[in-house]
């Protein structure tokens, strides 16, 4: 109760005391009106300090719109990210038809469903939430599918080291796949990491820090495979990212992956749930018709199923906000097919500067430019891979590596708006036995773009 209603309070109770004991016989009508006043100030004080502390009441009797809307709706949050603009590129490349279009849109839903849950004096969750993302489109096509979807519960036993999500999340590998889902609208960039990992799969999360968030961990245990709601078998995808802070301005992470069976003996089915970039482990061979070579001769398709993967990386950001930003990552993927000749190990990296207008004036800090070297591949000149899922009736499993190095000049002109421009110069590069057969379907790939993007 705030201060100035405990002294009008004090003041009418004061009040009716003395009334009262000058007439201590004989009822006042005055000293029931005065208990009346009293009884609805001190109703009107408890309603203001039950509203959440994000809103605001500068005045007492005159509601707010948050006090129009149904309990339940004030604590819902709506959310979403767009880009939208013009995007061009050679014949061969993603942009290969310049036009404008809607690149990327995606909405959420997240609701605090309570708080503070108890057996008798034992704290169980500090409180129960829930999000959903509605992944509308993606790479300039209508998904219109389920992105995120879990309930999550935060502060296990009061701990900060606690929290779960259970449901559909994405994959805790890496820093790259921050920049996807929830987070795409905080990429610099057009374009995505070529072998930056992420997606999403069903399961449990669980993560943690200590109160001052310097040091951590993402832990996830859950399908495996690309489909939603789908698995060929009963193996799981298991998942641990340690992270630290030392400094405020470097954050450090190291992660580790391991997944089991994918498909089965009769079907290759979709696929790993990790992906590089747009690229996942499949069984090789599969969802293509274009031959493949390996050791410079042509090879038939793999077994469907894939025994196991494996993934480790690590990161090293460098940010001081405001100045400039260094990302740099790198990891190796293991994919074993059962020996044959089709076992695969796919290495991404990526090499990432941005530097900010604060640099030169204050009056530029909204403006930046950055530089980002990113490639994925086996590296290997006689065993290539299926690198990038777009190029499947093209170049197959016949990629050795794609390299890309993109340019980007930015305005974040309103805090929920920015606008960016960027060119991306690609380099594929082919197996042996495959340059000569496919031509020069992997010549030809630079891209541009320029685009808005919102979020609120």
């Amino acid at each position: 109760m705030h201060s100035d209603a405990r002294v009008w309070i004090a003041a009418l109770l004061a009040q009716s005391v003395f009334a009262g004991a000058a007439l201590a016989t004989d009822p006042d009508p005055r000293i029931e009106d005065l208990e009346r006043r009293i009884e609805e100030l001190e109703a009107k004080q408890d309603g203001a300090e039950a509203r959440p502390a994000t809103e605001t009441t500068p005045d007492a009797e005159t509601p707010t719109l948050l006090d129009a809307l149904p309990a339940w709706a004030q604590r819902v949050r709506l959310g979403g990210s767009a880009n939208t603009g013009w995007y061009g590129g050679e014949q061969n490349s993603v942009f290969h038809d310049e036009h404008f279009q809607v690149w990327d849109a995606r909405f959420f839903i997240d609701a605090e469903l309570g708080e503070d849950v108890r057996i008798g004096d034992q704290t169980l969750f500090r409180n129960v939430g829930f999000s959903f993302e509605w992944d509308l489109v993606r790479l300039g096509d209508l998904m219109n599918d389920v992105g995120e979807l879990y309930t999550e519960f935060q502060g296990i036993a009061g701990s900060s080291w606690g929290n779960l999500q259970v449901g559909r999340f994405e994959i805790p590998v890496g820093e790259s796949y921050l920049l996807y889902s929830r987070g795409y609208a905080d990429n610099p960039f057009i374009t995505n990491v070529v072998g930056g990992p992420w997606f999403w799969d069903e399961g449990v999360r669980i993560y943690g820090s200590d109160p001052s968030d310097r040091f951590g961990y993402v832990a996830s245990v859950a399908d495996g495979e690309t489909s939603f709601d789908s698995d060929l078998n009963s193996d799981y995808q298991y998942t641990l990212k340690l992270f630290a802070n030392p400094t405020h301005w470097l954050h450090v992470s190291a992660s580790g992956l391991y997944t089991g069976k994918i498909g089965s003996r009769s079907s290759a089915g979709s696929g790993g749930a990790l992906w590089l970039g747009e690229a996942w482990a499949r069984a090789f061979g599969s969802g293509t018709s274009v031959p493949n070579y390996q050791d410079g001769v042509l090879v038939a398709d793999g077994p469907n199923r894939i025994e196991e993967t494996n993934l480790l990386g690590a990161d090293v950001i460098v940010s001081f906000p405001g100045k400039t930003r260094i990302w740099l990552g790198y990891g190796s993927y293991a994919i074993d097919q059962n020996g044959g000749g089709y076992d695969r190990r796919l290495h991404y990296w990526v090499a990432e500067l941005l530097l900010y207008g604060g640099l030169i004036s204050p009056r530029l800090d909204d403006v930046y430019t950055g530089f980002r070297a990113h490639g994925l591949g086996t590296y290997d000149r006689d065993k290539g891979y299926l690198l990038d899922s777009r190029r499947a009736e093209t170049l197959g499993y016949n990629m050795k590596s794609i390299n890309a190095y993109s340019f980007v000049l930015g305005w974040k002109m309103l805090r929920f708006v920015t606008l960016r421009a960027e060119y991306t110069h690609r380099d594929i590069d082919l197996v042996r036995g495959a340059k000569a057969s496919l031509g020069g379907e992997a010549d030809d790939v630079d891209s541009w773009g320029v685009e808005v993007g919102i979020q609120f």
